[in-house]
């Protein structure tokens, strides 16, 4: 997990290695004669301590090896440091490349990091900077930000002209209706349900939550989510159009191809009549003003930005550029009416994968006399005039890059695409996103006060951003950010080359839930295609033990490097955030299971299970027996404790990792001896910790009869806290060992009236363990006030600090998309919930995917079920928790034939054939008596406002 406390932000962000945010003033650069510059940023400073970051820019000749050296004038004194070694002599300091950053070419740059500690409150800046002997004598001052950026040191330096055959059309297709449909809504009660089918007007509740620009969404922040799932480039009106092209596969530090500008925009986006919206069904931006119409969109079945405009001036001059940035030096060329940009790199020192990666990016348009031109060596650009009829387009081509003829192969990419007629360029992109949509279960949601609204809103939204950034090979979003969709050119926050799992696992809930099984594919494959350097990270970093120990902050190549002194999985080191962290590849391992109960995929779950496999004998071979005859562990419960005794997330982790890892086993029929050894350990795995509301005493189960105890961290409850994790709440979800009812159930709810950390961070989970605990009031109360905290894009996004706009993130969304379906249905242990968590204030329409290729179709209104019916995708029985506790309850499948009668018990268990549905009625009060009324709507034409936060302009 990130490092992320409000009131520890300042220690915490230095700990982690931060550098100079976009935010901080940083110090004016030290002009030095001699060759070098040096700036010197104290990045924050807290009582006997303080961060800095350190840039130093070779003027001189190109250097390869460097020593920097200075002396501090305070007294100050090194303690960690990154991106480099180091040495101190009382006030001397020396510092030396990393081996990797050794070679700093004539203009290019390098830099470091490091955490240090005072001897009084003074901190004066060094300024007698040398590099390999050379003074930089230049004047170097401070001005410390008082809250600073979290993100890792930066990074070391940085078609045919033929006219389109049809007009582009701003107007999207018309959306097509429900059928069977009544003329008008009935009053009171309907259902949606009929003949057996759960019928929803797909592009109309989609629709429902477009993005409407009722002005230009003329700053950065203002962003339109454009992406295919491998290319993303958020759009902006700055400058008339402005998009920022991102991939995922630029690593390790994930930088940009560049940003593309069309200036002659603004008379479009500058208009009194402006209007616009982000179509959501259709994946693409339709914006109209000034008698100009604009239709973007990124492809989705090849890397390119299309750009399709109408009503332009046929005489009018036109540019579009793709622009690149220093340090940058990419390859810069043009002929004919292509131009392009390109670049590649080596990723190299230690721990790395040797890989080559690079950025391509290369533009033409659709016009009259279009030229190609490189204005600089940093700018890609063709100029051209509007076809006679005004129209023109723009087309951005930006596949994945290891080098090459760059203007031969974006001249490929684009073949006879600017030419072709609108519709026909478009039909795949829309056959695309038509085809997702009709896939996914949806929720509508609507409330009196419009909270219902928002939050459907934003779940939706989380549908689109999740498919728009996960179609590549490994995760579209390393640390919770929305990485496609960074606007800050090469900014990147924490460590770009590494993956943290407790920022993605509520994705994977989310995805699970709305049957976006694919979307998960990415991070399935980040674990299981790097098992053997997994292995090998373990076996050098934690000795003696059997199988892997994943790390939780893991590069995308297998292992968990980042900076000294923060490694993962690394008991050869002291205690830190992630260096004994032992229990990422359990939960690995368990949502491998959940996938294979909810989709039946065997060859799913063959390849995978090793991860499983691994992860078990890790957590064996860690666990000790103790004198009690149980067994016990020593290692952080996560990020919160450290080096403690039996953290409260290894002992549900083996809880119920080892089960499950026995019945994947058996399924398969592999691994007999390590079943038998998994099911000796199992009743010897020790129960949850607990303690007292003030978390100061040891406590047993023997406590939960008088309602004082609540769950522990760990065994050491008065342990020293360092980051904010409710940890107690994690047997909740993501464990699945307690929920809304039933052993233990009553304790859960205690901790989470008691939980330390309340809206804490923008991943916050408060939503998602209310609703696990059937608190559906309170997963409502807790999703508000955590956007009202963090939603600061009007797109839906959040920023884990709400003063830095370049980096969206995509945590918040994720967990309000997985908090909204658990609250509406949870069938986690095989027994199938209905509305276990929903607000009482929000009437629901959703389909909810669970077990077995199955689905849930729920309607609520005011408070009462109207609809209950399961679609079974594999022959079996579905237990169904009574959702009328106590009533009378009967059973029909589509065809309407009574397959259960008389069933007042507490669950129902339902004798169910593959590709029949079945519907859930009270005898009192039967569904197949109300009228019926499809799932509709209509798309939205005036922006949503929830508190202080708004999406839509």
């Amino acid at each position: 997990m990130r490092l992320k406390s409000h009131r520890l932000r300042m220690a915490l962000a230095a700990a982690a290695g931060v550098g100079v945010g976009a935010a901080l003033i940083g110090v004016p650069s030290a002009h030095a004669a001699a060759g070098c510059q040096v700036t010197y940023t104290v990045t924050n400073q807290w009582p006997g301590g303080f961060g800095t970051n350190v840039s130093v820019n070779n003027l001189g000749d190109p250097v390869n090896g460097w020593k920097l050296t200075w002396s501090f004038g305070g007294g100050q004194t090194i303690s960690q440091l990154w991106n480099g070694s180091y040495t101190q002599s009382g006030a001397q300091v020396t510092v030396s490349d990393a081996g990797y950053n050794a070679s700093i070419p004539t203009g290019g740059s390098t830099s470091f990091g490091f955490n240090g500690t005072l001897s009084g409150s003074a901190n004066p800046v060094p300024t007698d900077f040398v590099l390999n002997g050379t003074p930089c004598t230049g004047t170097v001052t401070t001005s410390p930000s008082p809250s600073p950026s979290p993100s890792p040191s930066p990074s070391a330096s940085v078609s045919p002209s033929a006219s389109p055959s049809a007009s582009p059309s701003v107007s999207p297709s018309v959306s097509p209706s429900a059928s069977p449909s009544p003329s008008v809504s009935p009053s009171g009660n309907s259902t949606a349900w009929q003949d057996g089918k759960f019928v929803v007007d797909v592009p109309n509740v989609v629709r429902r939550s477009n993005i409407v620009l009722s002005k230009a969404n003329t700053s950065s922040a203002q962003f339109v989510p454009l992406g295919n799932g491998t290319l993303g480039a958020p759009a902006w009106g700055g400058g008339g159009f402005t998009a920022q092209l991102n991939r995922n596969d630029t690593f390790p530090d994930r930088k940009s191809p560049g940003q593309v500008a069309i200036p002659g925009l603004s008379r479009l986006t500058g208009a009194s009549d402006f209007k616009g919206y982000f179509d959501l069904y259709d994946g693409t931006l339709y914006e109209s003003g000034g008698g100009m119409t604009l239709k973007a969109y990124v492809r989705a079945d090849t890397s390119q930005l299309v750009v399709d405009v109408t009503g332009a001036d046929p005489n009018s001059s036109q540019t579009a550029q793709v622009k690149l940035w220093s340090p940058r030096n990419p390859r810069a060329e043009a002929s004919g009416s292509v131009a392009t940009l390109s670049e590649s790199w080596t990723d190299g020192g230690t721990w790395a994968s040797g890989q080559t990666f690079g950025t391509m990016a290369g533009v033409s348009a659709g016009g009259r006399n279009v030229r190609a031109s490189n204005p600089d060596s940093r700018t890609a650009q063709v100029s051209f005039q509007p076809n006679s009829d005004g129209s023109f387009r723009v087309i951005v081509v930006s596949p994945g890059w290891k080098g090459g003829n760059a203007l031969t192969t974006a001249t490929g990419l684009l073949g006879t695409d600017l030419t072709r007629g609108s519709a026909d360029l478009a039909a795949s992109t829309l056959s695309w996103w038509h085809d997702y949509w009709n896939s996914v279960g949806l929720i509508k949601i609507t409330s009196g006060d419009g909270s219902g609204e928002y939050f459907e809103n934003m779940r939706t939204l989380y549908l689109y951003a999740i498919a728009a950034s996960n179609r590549d090979t490994l995760p579209g979003t390393q640390a919770g950010e929305a990485n496609l969709f960074n606007v800050g050119q090469d900014t990147q926050p924490w460590y770009p080359a590494g993956y943290w799992f407790w920022n993605l696992r509520m994705m994977i809930q989310a995805n699970l839930s709305a049957g976006a099984f694919s979307m998960n594919t990415p991070m399935f494959a980040l674990y299981r295609t790097n098992l053997s350097n997994i292995a090998a990270w373990t076996a050098a970093r934690y000795p003696g033990h059997e199988g892997i120990c994943v790390p939780e902050t893991m590069r995308f190549n297998g292992n968990g490097s980042w900076y000294s002194g923060n490694e993962s999985c690394d008991s050869t080191i002291a205690p830190s955030y992630n260096s004994q962290t032992v229990t990422s590849g359990a939960e690995i391992g368990l949502w491998i299971w959940q996938t294979y109960l909810a989709t039946d995929d065997r060859a799913f779950l063959s390849a995978n299970y090793p991860v499983m496999r691994d992860s078990a004998k890790f957590l064996l071979s860690h666990a000790k027996a103790g004198s009690d005859g149980l067994l016990h562990t020593h290692s952080n419960a996560h990020e919160t404790q450290w080096s403690i005794n039996d953290p409260i997330t290894d002992v549900a982790a083996m809880q119920a990792l080892f089960p499950v890892t026995v019945q994947a086993a058996q399924t398969l029929g592999v691994d007999s001896d390590l079943v038998g050894r998994l099911q000796t350990a199992i009743p010897k795995i020790r129960p949850l910790p607990r303690t007292d509301f003030g978390q100061t005493q040891v406590l047993s189960p023997s406590s939960d009869s008088a309602g004082n105890d609540m769950l522990a961290l760990s065994a050491q409850p008065t342990a020293a806290k360092h980051n904010v994790e409710n940890l107690g709440l994690e047997p909740v979800w993501p464990y699945n060992l307690i929920g809304d009812s039933g052993n233990q159930s009553d304790l859960a709810k205690r901790t989470f009236s008691h939980r330390s950390y309340i809206t804490e961070t923008d991943w916050s989970f408060d939503a998602l363990h209310a609703a696990r605990l059937g608190l559906g009031n309170d997963m409502r109360t807790a999703l508000i006030a955590n956007v009202n905290k963090y939603q600061v894009f009007p797109n839906g996004f959040a920023s884990w600090d709400p003063s830095k706009l370049t980096n969206p993130y995509l945590e918040q969304l994720g967990v309000t998309a997985a908090a909204v379906t658990e609250g509406l249905v949870q069938d986690y242990d095989g027994t199938l919930r209905i509305a276990p968590g929903w607000p009482s204030t929000w009437n629901a329409d959703g389909t909810v995917y669970i077990q077995h290729k199955g689905k849930a179709h729920v309607q609520i209104r005011n408070g009462t079920l109207v609809t209950v019916a399961v679609e079974a995708g594999a022959d079996g029985t579905i237990t169904v928790r009574n959702p009328w506790p106590g009533q009378d309850v009967t059973v029909v499948n589509g065809g309407g034939t009574t397959v259960l009668a008389n069933q007042t018990g507490a669950t129902i268990a339902i004798p169910a054939q593959a590709g029949t549905s079945y519907l859930i009625q009270r005898a009192s009060n039967p569904t197949t008596s109300l009228p019926y009324w499809p799932v509709g709507g209509s798309p939205a034409t005036t922006a949503k406002h929830l508190g202080s936060r708004s999406i839509g302009l």
